[in-house]
């Protein structure tokens, strides 16, 4: 069990009550669901943050966007999956979308890293192959986090 104290409206959290209660008054048992950001402190009260599953959703949005993979790693796992290598995926974008840039996406594929979250005019560009090759925006997440389609 953990506990608290709010103290200038802010928390202040020890394993320890007594810890807690040497120096402060009004000392309370922690939630056990507590994790930071789901409460928050309003008006010297500990309530459930509002917001929470809304700002936990953009954290794990941001932190997926950042991850990153070699093109060997993307080439091994669409080869494993599909049995294609960045030649037949070329030629499956060229065929699926004609007014493709074919040498602009042919220096994107030799690009140091590919970043989850890459973006061009607003549109995520892994979302888009992924969803050529019959895979979702989870299926892509899962690619960058697991190094291999589902």
């Amino acid at each position: 069990m953990r506990y608290y104290t709010i103290q200038n409206n802010g928390l202040l959290i020890a394993e320890n009550r007594q810890a807690l209660e040497r120096f402060y008054d009004n000392v309370l048992e922690l939630p056990e669901d507590y994790e930071q950001g789901k409460y928050i402190v309003v008006d010297g009260e500990l309530v459930l943050n509002p917001d929470w599953e809304e700002e936990k959703q953009r954290e794990d949005r941001q932190r997926l966007d950042a991850l990153t993979l070699t093109p060997a790693d993307v080439e091994r796992a669409l080869y494993k999956a599909k049995a294609m290598d960045f030649e037949d995926l070329k030629a499956l974008i060229v065929a699926q979308i004609p007014a493709i840039d074919i040498k602009a996406l042919s220096i994107e594929f030799r690009a140091k890293d590919f970043y989850r979250g890459a973006e061009a005019d607003g549109i995520r560009l892994f979302d888009v192959v992924g969803t050529l090759l019959g895979y979702n925006s989870e299926d892509m997440d899962y690619l960058f986090e697991h190094k291999q389609l589902p």
